[in-house]
């Protein structure tokens, strides 16, 4: 510290004088506004007209010049029409109705709905590339949300940018019927509803015969990828005729509205529909589902769709883009969704006439699909193949003209692939029929019977019948006859002289290696034992072919083999009778008819089920299970 009476450099502060607080003195109020009185001097204008300053210099500037850039678009309220969305829309000669001279007809990259870019000011066409790995799609959302408007919003553009040589849709409306407006495109090739059991099964299964026929063909021909299939179909009418199921198809698509519909009432169907997914893409055959929750589709056909339409959720939570954009997705506003990139759709309405109302888009969906029905002058998208209610004998031979082997006959046509459906009795020794009453047993055992006597010379085969009813007689030609067991008596003592015979037939010790393998060892024709109803051949006391239990096994090596057809009521208490348990357990194959569901697992996983007489699901253990029309004898 410097001494006293030195300075350090620093000047103190001065001290400030005194000061006491004066009051503002009052204002006077404002004049309140008197309704007439006229305004400021300095705000009049000299016009004399009362006009203020500033609405003299606005009004002479109003509607002049452009208008200044808006920062903010207006909501995203009224959704666009397909005609809003596409170049102008006019009738070509080769195409029929579509965007003329647009690039993109025919390329699967169409859009289906504005996208809201705030942060760019603007909005974009949303686009579905359905021409890559993309090519399966998904529309997930709540009840009410748009899904099935959607949904025939995607195929009205396809039908608007191809043509029905270039894509084909195959429909399974499980919901309430919204995809019927546009069952009368002529693109096309089958529309099924949920009641509709048959239509749904063969749709699916006209599919994946179109599938396998394709990887056969693709393969003959040389065809690398679906891509080089567009390009030599453009350069080669014919490329897809004849080879690949006899009909021309170009890109399918399989849709099916209410996944969990379907999954519910046709579960077999999950699993080939999966299929079609895993591996249709690389030969033109693309799948599409709306569904209500993410998790209601399994993960193998989940993660095999690639185009993903996410709409308003019932629970945001459930969103598999993002939970706080999904919760933002409006409730009161069918088409708003989410794209993957968290951008706020609106999807466009099925309707070409320009009105931007969901009120009557049944009237404009159904003025779409009449304009492009008009305007296509070519052939329609190939229909669906049914299995018939009905096939003759003579039709089924006709169509057997290429039999697996010699001896294979044929029992009718399978709904898989429209072929026919053989037994092999040189594979499989045994058969088994279950049905309920008219449900075609007794066809299917002269059926039987017909094509052994076709296959088989009198010294080659020899056929006893067990036949309480009396619904053979005169089935089996005389020489092929060995006898006829009407009754108990009869039926025991032909068995018994069978059971003499087959014992004979035993490979003894001293049969060699090469007699085994060629059957040497004996001489005679098969023996086919046919038995109609059975359940009162059994019900009798001692069952009268308990003798032949023990031949059963070797029944192949010795010439053995058994026929039955049996009632479907009682046939689960049935199922531990010595004979049929027997048959069972050797992998017999087997055609389980028309009954009720509660008598349960008859063969393999099948139920008996109500069908239409002669048609029953074909249980074999070297193909999978399939539905077959059993052909008609009458």
């Amino acid at each position: 510290l410097p001494a006293r009476g030195q300075s350090n450099g620093v000047v103190a502060p001065r001290r400030l004088a005194p000061f006491t607080l004066r009051p503002v003195p009052d204002q006077p109020a404002p004049t309140p506004a008197v309704e007439g009185a006229a305004a400021p001097k300095a705000l009049r204008s000299g016009n004399g007209t009362g006009q203020s300053v500033m609405d003299a210099m606005i009004t002479p500037l109003a509607g002049k010049g452009a208008p200044v850039h808006q920062i903010w678009l207006p909501p995203l309220d009224e959704p666009p029409t397909l005609d809003a969305l596409l170049p102008p829309l006019g009738v070509d000669p080769e195409r029929g109705l579509t965007a003329l001279g647009w690039g993109g007809n025919g390329r699967l990259v169409v859009p289906v709905a504005l996208v809201d870019k705030p942060f760019e000011q603007r909005r974009d066409l949303y686009w579905a590339d359905l021409a890559g790995a993309a090519g399966h799609v998904i529309v997930c959302g709540a009840p009410q949300s748009g899904k099935s408007t959607l949904l025939r919003s995607l195929i009205g553009m396809l039908a608007l940018t191809h043509t029905p040589r270039e894509v084909q849709f195959f429909v399974l409306d499980m919901g309430g019927g919204a995809l019927s407006p546009i069952a009368g495109l002529p693109h096309v090739s089958g529309y099924a509803t949920r009641r509709d059991g048959d239509r749904c099964r063969r749709t699916v299964a006209e599919l994946a015969s179109l599938l396998a026929a394709r990887e056969q063909a693709f393969a003959a021909r040389g065809i690398d990828s679906i891509t080089t299939f567009r390009q030599r179909r453009a350069e080669f009418a014919d490329i897809d005729t004849d080879e690949i199921a006899g009909r021309q198809f170009g890109d399918v698509f399989l849709v099916i509205d209410d996944w969990m519909t379907l999954r519910q009432q046709y579960e077999p169907l999950e699993e080939a529909i999966t299929a079609l997914a895993a591996r249709g893409l690389g030969f033109g055959v693309h799948v599409v589902v709306s569904t209500g929750r993410w998790m209601a589709v399994r993960a193998p056909l989940r993660d095999a769709i690639g185009t993903r339409l996410e709409l308003r959720l019932g629970d945001p939570a459930d969103s598999v883009i993002d939970r706080r954009t999904a919760q933002n997705v409006p409730a009161d506003r069918p088409g708003r969704g989410v794209t993957p990139d968290k951008l706020h759709f609106l999807a466009a309405l099925p309707r070409i006439d320009g009105h931007q109302r969901p009120a009557g888009l049944a009237a404009g969906t159904a003025d779409l699909v009449q304009r492009i029905s008009d305007a296509w002058t070519g052939e329609k998208a190939p229909s669906v193949r049914l299995l018939p209610a009905r096939v003759p004998m003579a039709e089924l031979t006709k169509a057997a003209a290429n039999p697996p082997s010699d001896k294979a006959i044929p029992i009718g046509i399978a709904e898989a692939d429209l072929q026919p459906a053989y037994l092999d009795f040189g594979a499989d020794p045994h058969f088994l029929a279950f049905g309920d009453v008219e449900a075609g047993k007794t066809n299917l055992l002269q059926l039987i019977t017909h094509g052994i006597t076709e296959r088989y010379t009198p010294d080659e085969a020899a056929i006893i019948v067990a036949d309480y009813r009396r619904g053979l007689l005169e089935t089996v030609p005389e020489p092929y006859l060995l006898g006829y067991g009407g009754a108990e008596p009869v039926l025991t003592g032909l068995i018994a002289e069978v059971e003499q015979a087959m014992r004979q037939r035993l490979p003894g010790p001293d049969v060699t290696p090469d007699q085994l393998r060629e059957r040497s060892w004996w001489r005679g024709p098969e023996l086919f034992v046919v038995v109609d109803d059975y359940e009162l051949v059994a019900s009798s006391g001692r069952g009268p072919l308990l003798p032949l239990v023990e031949f059963l096994p070797q029944s192949r090596d010795i010439g053995l083999h058994l026929i039955i057809a049996r009632a479907s009521g009682g046939a689960a208490r049935a199922m531990y009778e010595p004979v049929i348990q027997r048959v069972r357990e050797l992998g017999t194959p087997g055609l389980v008819m028309s009954g009720s569901k509660d008598e349960g697992v008859l063969l393999g996983d099948v139920k008996c089920a109500p069908q239409p007489p002669g048609r029953g699901n074909l249980v074999r253990r070297r193909a999978a299970t399939s539905l077959v029309q059993v052909g008609w004898c009458g």
